[in-house]
């Protein structure tokens, strides 16, 4: 992400840079309508506006750092789905006593009856003079080790939940961690692709005042040419061959400056999308105007628009969380078991043991969490509800404003469509009254700057309307992830509105007469194509 409003932001302070030059003839545009495409030099490739998308999705790092977050949002579902799986545990033990222990137990062997000495005469020499006794040469013995002094051992422990109801909020909010880290995904993947065009249109633009500061260098030494051979005539005097150049002195110096202009564009886009190499641009289809009404485009955006998905699947997780919170009251059961090897048999005569057993657990008080943890669960349902109506609300204000941006540039590009050709029939008027000598130098001259002027408010309008239109389409499902969230601005914050080429356009269109129509104008029109 700083990648990209970096790039953004190199490419508006260029705009304020440039606007701060002092004053230089205007640069011209191309003809309304008049798509300019400057050919592919010899060894240079050719991006286009898709490949050029395609390659920031690939090298992003923003967007690279959000596919692995979505990973680790994956993971959780795993580790969710770990509380309900059996846990099995093994254990090995070697142990080293001070001394080792042993037990030695004789027993009467009762089924030999051979073994009863009776003593009826009750004889003080037989039996200790008791009437009957067992034969100590007939006992049956038992010599068990209770303890080595080293020992090893094995046990083997297995645990199964078979009851545990806050486990399924836990793996339910988890598949929906998942749904926001996927909608964040997409949204920034839509948001740099938004950037792109942006800064490739502006590009596009760059590359368009170079042509028109091309064509204006012509026009002006061709105007030169037609008033030295009329100073030469005698026709007109010499100063306004001084005058026609300085005139072009201007146009060749907006020319150097445009082509300054294009570099640092194409730079700022190489910045974006992540390529070093040189490249030419290809001129896009045109964006048209959306067929679908305003009231069909916002139903569109409060059903697919992403900012709106979160806040909805925050609400879900909110009303989850207060499940998870009742879920507190209820019983855990577990299930046990345990298999242990031994190397001595101890009293059970045998190596091995195991046993399995059922763990009941009901929590009776923990000083108030639960209750303390419903209220807040409520609290984050009545906060997310409250997040949805503002976001809806926003939408609609946002898809208002932009389409009120669209009108307003299509009707600012008819006007300024309209300007060029008046400017133009204009131009053709002043020449041909000069060259019959019916008026002056001077009216050429603003006749020239008054036709570029007009060309290029033609050219910043038709761009703006360019960017209108991306914005209203993207703004069905996108929004702006930086957080710089206005009212039908939601895309233009962090370097993404064209201010700085509705300034150009302004100051363009404003000008009126000799230097005063020069690079403070036009010059800014192309630095407001990088504040995109």
């Amino acid at each position: 992400m700083n990648r990209i409003f970096l790039a953004l932001g190199f490419m508006s302070i260029l705009a304020g840079a440039v606007r701060a030059e002092p004053p230089a003839l205007q640069l011209p545009a191309p003809r309304v309508g008049e798509e300019v495409a400057a050919p592919a030099p010899a060894g240079q490739t050719v991006l286009t506006l898709e490949e050029a998308q395609r390659i920031a999705r690939s090298h992003s790092p923003t967007l690279q750092a959000a596919r692995e977050k979505l990973e680790q949002a994956a993971l959780i579902v795993d580790k969710a789905w770990v509380m309900m799986k059996p846990q099995l545990n093994a254990i090995g033990t070697y142990t080293h006593y001070n001394v080792g222990m042993a037990l030695e137990m004789a027993f009467p062997n009762f089924a030999d009856p051979s073994s009863i000495i009776f003593n009826p005469g009750l004889d003080p020499n037989v039996c200790g003079g008791n009437f009957a006794c067992f034969d100590p040469n007939k006992l049956v013995r038992y010599d068990t080790v209770i303890q080595k002094q080293d020992t090893f051992g094995f046990v083997a422990t297995l645990s199964q939940p078979l009851l545990l109801p806050r486990a399924f909020t836990q793996i339910s909010n988890a598949y929906r961690a998942v749904d926001l880290a996927r909608l964040s995904t997409d949204n920034l993947e839509d948001f740099i692709a938004y950037a792109v065009a942006a800064a490739y249109y502006g590009s596009l633009t760059t590359q368009k005042y170079v042509e028109i500061s091309k064509k204006a260098v012509q026009t002006r030494r061709a105007h030169l040419e037609v008033t030295r051979a009329m100073a030469e005539a005698g026709t007109t005097p010499q100063i306004n061959v001084l005058r026609a150049e300085i005139d072009l002195n201007k146009a060749e110096q907006d020319l150097k400056r445009a082509e300054n202009g294009l570099c640092l564009a194409l730079e700022a886009l190489k910045l974006l999308i992540g390529q070093d190499g040189d490249f030419t641009l290809a001129v896009p289809a045109s964006l048209e105007h959306p067929q679908d009404s305003l009231e069909r485009l916002t139903e569109q955006a409060l059903m697919q628009r992403r900012d709106l998905q979160l806040a909805r699947l925050n609400l879900e997780v909110a009303r989850t969380q207060e499940k998870d919170a009742w879920f507190r009251f209820l019983p855990n059961l577990m299930l046990s078991g345990m298999f242990r090897v031994a190397d001595v048999k101890g009293f059970s005569d045998s190596y091995t043991s195991w046993s399995i057993g059922l763990t009941l657990s009901l929590p009776l008080y923990d000083g108030g969490m639960r209750y303390a943890a419903i209220r807040e669960a409520e609290s984050k349902i009545r906060e997310a509800a409250i997040g949805i109506g503002d976001k809806e609300r926003t939408i609609r204000s946002e898809l208002r404003q932009l389409w009120l941006k669209l009108e307003m540039t299509e009707a600012n590009l008819a006007k300024a469509q309209r300007a060029v050709e008046l400017a133009r029939e204009q131009t053709q008027l002043a020449e041909a009254s000069f060259q019959a000598g019916a008026s002056t130098n001077l009216e050429v001259i603003d006749a020239h700057t008054l036709l570029f002027s007009t060309e290029i408010a033609a050219a910043t309008e038709e761009l703006n309307r360019q960017l209108s239109l991306l914005r209203l389409q993207k703004a069905v499902r996108m929004f702006d992830p930086s957080g710089a969230a206005g009212a039908g601005g939601g895309m233009e914050g962090g370097g993404m509105g064209t201010g700085a080429a509705a300034e150009g356009g302004e100051s363009m269109g404003g000008a009126s007469g000799g230097a005063s129509m020069g690079g403070a104008g036009g010059m800014s029109g192309m630095g407001g194509m990088g504040g995109m």
